[in-house]
């Protein structure tokens, strides 16, 4: 009975593998997904969504063959209703895209990991000669090239027509200082992917975009997926939204041509479910096309290693590994915003199952409480239960409101000001004029700092509230400056008048 059992068996395999396309392994199975655990991760969401007012959301459940439970609610930018057809933007969960891409040429033998940016890239001189030359693609790859988080601003987000393209934006990068030797130190930077950018585009001679398309998202059937400004147009991508003074508003239009390495792809949710399924089936696409190699897959979700310490980054090449609390903590996720947008990918390899999220919201000074909704269905999703507390967005709220309020002092300190001005004889007011010219004076103060962390494109792009609040405080405390000053001078030259 036995060695019976043992050749039905066989004979049952071999069927199978016959009904497979030519090529194609059977996906590995998965056990089933309590109905409860669904409704659990549905009522997580839809209560996220109310306590950070988000217009619109959708998000799956995904295994080897596709999505397994998909919602969709609210509106996009358009007012229209979302659905699991509608575009957004997915932010940084473009990294790991972007990072397979690379991982082809890889494995067409055109490009290897070691090879030094500048060989491809002869522009390149982050750091100085002396450290672009040791930059390699793998140190791109795993965010170990010394860029500090901060270069960022310097390369991205531009949204205009006229932005130059990536390998033309490099010489932004010349005067950064590095953070310390290639591969000594982790900084997930957004300007690693741009550098990514233009080594592919050496290597290729052709858009990244464009061999993005033809190298992963067609072969994994992100069909309608969005790579640039001319696919957002053609699929109507609505604007994402922005919190102006509390209120979602839907201002965030704009997408960066060449960007799609480091943050703007996007397209709808069987989009991106499509690619967490070709990963959930190691690199192969749905018609048994290999697009990923099972090593190049491994190299992938390995965490990066500094040297000469051994330490692991917690980054692979283009994957965040592990580094969350059980039972996510063998998790291989990432997480992504534009602004107005924001994306997560987890996948859980040990239940061959993923978790795709994406909605119209997004903001920098409340980042934490817009992403906790992936985190949190995530853990539903891997077999725990979500946190009971939440980051909040009092950051955001404080920091806008703050900015307000002392622009609406300081306007109507100018509006006094101006008052003493017409007052005859003007009045000699020494300490309130000293303390209303130190009051004008921390705008100012506020506004250098602001510029000299991120930029003037980084506050519009992601803070326009803040920013908008911040220049008008700075206008009204000029004013209330020069006019105590003026007050001050005519109130003494009354007084040696007399």
């Amino acid at each position: 009975m036995p060695s019976l059992l043992r050749r039905a068996t066989a004979a049952a395999t071999s069927l199978l593998l016959a009904l497979l396309p030519s090529g194609e392994a059977p996906a590995a199975t998965h056990p089933p997904v309590p109905a409860d655990r669904f409704a659990a991760m549905d009522a997580y969401v839809r209560e996220r969504m109310e306590a950070t007012g988000t217009p619109g959301l959708a998000y799956a459940v995904v295994a080897a063959q596709g999505p397994i439970h998909v919602r969709a609610w609210g509106v996009d930018g358009h007012g229209e209703r979302v659905t699991a057809h509608t575009p957004f933007l997915w932010g940084s969960v473009a990294k790991p895209i972007a990072a397979s891409a690379v991982m082809t040429l890889v494995q067409d033998g055109r490009l290897r990991l070691e090879d030094p940016v500048v060989d491809r890239l002869p522009a390149f001189r982050f750091g100085g000669e002396g450290h672009a030359s040791r930059v390699t693609v793998r140190h791109l790859l795993q965010q170990t090239a010394g860029l500090p988080e901060s270069a960022t601003f310097k390369v991205a987000d531009c949204v205009e027509a006229d932005c130059p393209g990536a390998g033309e934006r490099l010489a932004a990068l010349d005067g950064v200082r590095p953070l310390g030797p290639p591969g000594t130190t982790y900084a997930y930077s957004s300007a690693n992917y741009l550098v990514l950018a233009a080594v592919v585009e050496s290597v290729t001679g052709r858009p990244f975009a464009d061999q993005l398309r033809d190298g992963v998202l067609r072969p994994a059937g992100m069909h309608r997926a969005i790579a640039d400004r001319a696919s957002a147009r053609e699929r109507n991508l609505p604007p994402g939204h922005q919190l102006l003074w509390g209120v979602p508003s839907a201002i965030a239009d704009g997408v960066d041509d060449d960007g799609a390495a480091y943050g703007y792809t996007g397209g709808d949710l069987n989009d991106l479910a499509a690619f967490a399924s070709l990963q959930l089936r190691s690199g192969r696409a749905g018609n048994g096309t290999t697009v990923l190699a099972p090593e190049s897959v491994r190299l992938m979700r390995e965490p990066g290693r500094l040297q000469p310490s051994g330490a692991e980054t917690g980054y692979g090449l283009g994957w965040r590994v592990g580094g969350l609390p059980a039972p996510l903590d063998t998790a291989i996720w990432h997480t992504g915003a534009t602004p107005g947008y924001s994306a997560m990918l987890f996948l859980l390899p040990e239940r061959n199952l993923a978790l795709v999220l994406q909605q119209n919201l997004h903001g920098l000074l409340h980042d934490g409480a817009v992403m906790q909704v992936g985190l949190g269905a995530a853990r539903i999703l891997a077999g725990g239960t979500a946190p009971a507390d939440a980051p909040s967005a009092a950051p955001y709220h404080a920091t806008v409101w703050s900015l307000t309020a002392l622009a609406l002092v300081l306007l109507a300190a100018a509006l006094h000001s101006a008052r003493l001005l017409r007052r005859r004889p003007v009045p000699r007011r020494i300490a309130p004029t000293v303390l209303w010219c130190l009051a004008g004076g921390l705008p100012w103060a506020a506004m250098a700092a602001a510029l000299a962390l991120v930029g003037p494109r980084a506050l519009w792009t992601w803070t326009p509230d803040a920013f908008i609040a911040l220049c008008a405080a700075v206008a009204a405390g000029t004013a209330t400056v020069a006019l105590q000053l003026a007050a001050a001078y005519t109130g003494r030259r009354t007084a040696v008048a007399r």
